[in-house]
């Protein structure tokens, strides 16, 4: 059985994606079981367990198409911008 190493890199970005999406779902007020659940309303060819969904949140192991899936649920959309813009914006939020 191989090992694959996980760089400290990658592992920070998989933490934050994680905390990401669950202060995401908090923010909604309610939980990824409920989500999971609505995910397979929305689309009849979604075969993910409640287990499965929730075990994807945990080891931040879901697809980007899962992510906007669920923003959409909620009316939002993902947007990519260049970083110095989300550091500027925070800089005017100080």
């Amino acid at each position: 059985m191989t090992v694959k190493k996980v760089s400290k890199n990658t592992k920070q970005i998989q933490d934050k994606a994680r905390t990401m999406l669950k202060d995401f779902i908090k923010e909604q007020g309610t939980n990824a079981s409920y989500i999971a659940c609505k995910l397979k309303e929305v689309d009849k060819y979604n075969s993910d367990s409640r287990t499965n969904f929730l075990n994807k949140v945990a080891r931040s192991s879901f697809k980007l198409t899962e992510v906007m899936q669920i923003l959409d649920l909620f009316g939002y959309e993902l947007k990519i911008v260049p970083k110095t813009s989300i550091e500027q914006n925070n800089k005017v939020d100080s």
